[in-house]
């Protein structure tokens, strides 16, 4: 109990002077380092981590190569068996950044990069055994269990960094640390598909087999995310911006107070680099009164009704982006690649909304975006039984691209939000917490989807061609 104390109370990031001084640099005695080379940086690690919502795609062929084919009338049918490994990721992911946050502030962001693509590779091998031998339980662990774990380290680890670096600017440095993730799943369903073979599902014909996909594809993200993190660091001790410091809560840079503690400071430069300036006779920046410690913050009822809001905004996103290629296949005829082209789309919509959202979230504030995006979400998920039951293309895909952007527009403003009411000190730590609510999201919307559909399957079954089950 006393280490788990120590764990969750201590966030500082101690650096030697040599450190500090290389970390000025890029490429030493070449380039120096922008804070804007990390905006890339986490793009590129974000887009690797983001291949979890490809997933969908894997659903199919995995249950081919364990199980065999599964047609109704030619057209694949999902056993609802693969896609549970989805629903695993997504909760080891959340607990994994929950307890490995305070450990990334300790370490900084390329420990914790590295640490998360390692993860990530293995799991990916693990996987590609687990088909290989066709254990489905073993897939459950490899991808599951230790990709998940992978996934979660990797993910949180370029947004502190930015959230530190752009205190001026939390909602467009959170929508740019995050907006990757919703985007990953642009490019992996075709290079999954072009390494599986289209029509693997209905005939076994593959181009390398699915388990050497996984290899290839986790072999790529690794070497993706290892030389991103390069990039990455915190800032040095008393950067600011403004006036605004890691410690500053949103708006406390407005209000004047004593200054008292140390005697320099150092300011960042205008294109975006930062160096220390000494200062004679200096009045040294002061501690925050605003700030909070990260067991205040977790134990705040503050954080507890964001915790609330964020499990609920994120639900329908995250069924929906599990489902939308076994939904298009099912549900609306389509084939494999069709599928593919639309799970694109409502990736798309996730990175939109993951950068669009948080850059207006600057300038009306978080909270309204958050309501509206449940209200709308709401009604939305309430039309979209009809809409499938109608066999409405356009009513299905509206609803799930724009269920899509909000879902990406909560996972880019919820780390500024947090950094507007806890400091950005406390961010990597606070925002692997938080994500626990997403996780929780992915278990208590799969045994409802689940138990749901198992329902469903059972009342229509007798009246589906050849007792065969017509859902998703």
């Amino acid at each position: 109990m006393q280490y788990i104390t120590k764990h969750f109370s201590s966030t500082d990031f101690i650096r030697s002077d040599a450190q500090l001084e290389r970390e000025q640099w890029l490429i030493p005695g070449v380039i120096r380092f922008n804070r804007y080379f990390l905006m890339p940086a986490a793009v590129a690690i974000q887009l690797c981590v983001g291949s979890l919502y490809a997933w969908s795609g894997y659903n199919l062929p995995i249950e081919a190569a364990i199980y065999g084919l599964n047609l109704n009338k030619g057209t694949p049918v999902d056993r609802n068996i693969a896609s549970v490994t989805f629903y695993i990721a997504v909760a080891v992911f959340g607990c994994a950044a929950a307890i490995l946050g305070p450990w990334l502030e300790r370490n900084g962001p390329f420990k914790g990069t590295l640490l998360g693509a390692s993860l990530f590779f293995a799991g990916s091998l693990i996987t590609a055994l687990a088909i290989y031998v066709k254990q489905i339980w073993l897939v459950y662990i490899g991808y599951g269990v230790v990709a998940g774990m992978g996934l979660g380290v990797g993910y949180i680890s370029p947004v502190s960094p930015l959230q530190k670096f752009f205190p001026e600017m939390r909602g467009v440095a959170a929508g740019l640390a995050v907006c990757g993730f919703g985007g990953g799943s642009i490019i992996a369903p075709f290079t999954q598909l072009a390494l599986i073979g289209n029509t693997y599902t209905k005939d076994l014909n593959t181009v390398v087999g699915v388990p050497l996909t996984f290899v290839i594809l986790g072999a790529c993200y690794f070497t993706v995310m290892v030389l991103a993190g390069l990039v990455l660091r915190m800032p040095p001790p008393g950067y600011q911006v403004r006036g605004i410091t890691i410690d500053t809560i949103a708006g406390a840079e407005n209000i004047s107070h004593d200054r008292e503690g140390s005697t320099q400071t150092l300011s960042e430069k205008k294109e975006g680099e930062y160096q220390e300036v000494p200062v004679e006779d200096a009045k040294p920046l002061p501690k925050d009164p605003f700030s909070l410690s990260l067991p205040k913050s977790l134990g705040s009822k503050e954080f507890i009704l964001m915790y609330a809001m964020f499990f609920g905004s994120q639900m329908a996103g995250l069924l929906m982006i599990s489902k939308i290629q076994s939904i298009v296949i099912n549900q609306l005829g389509t084939d494999a690649l069709t599928a593919a082209y639309y799970n694109s789309g409502l990736s798309i919509c996730n990175l939109l909304g993951r950068l669009l959202l948080p850059t207006i979230s600057d300038f009306i504030g978080r909270k309204p975006i958050f309501i509206l995006s449940l209200l709308v979400q709401a009604i939305l998920v309430g039309f979209l039984p009809t809409a499938i039951h109608d066999k409405s293309f356009p009513g299905v895909i509206t609803c799930a691209f724009v269920i899509g952007l909000f879902y990406g527009g909560g996972f880019g403003m919820i780390p500024a939000f947090l950094a507007d009411q806890f400091g950005s000190k406390n961010v990597g730590a606070t925002h692997g917490v938080i994500l626990t609510s997403w996780s929780l999201t992915g278990v208590a919307g799969a045994l409802i989807f689940n138990s749901v559909l198992t329902a469903e399957n059972a009342r229509l079954q007798t009246n589906t061609p050849e007792g065969k089950p017509n859902l998703v």
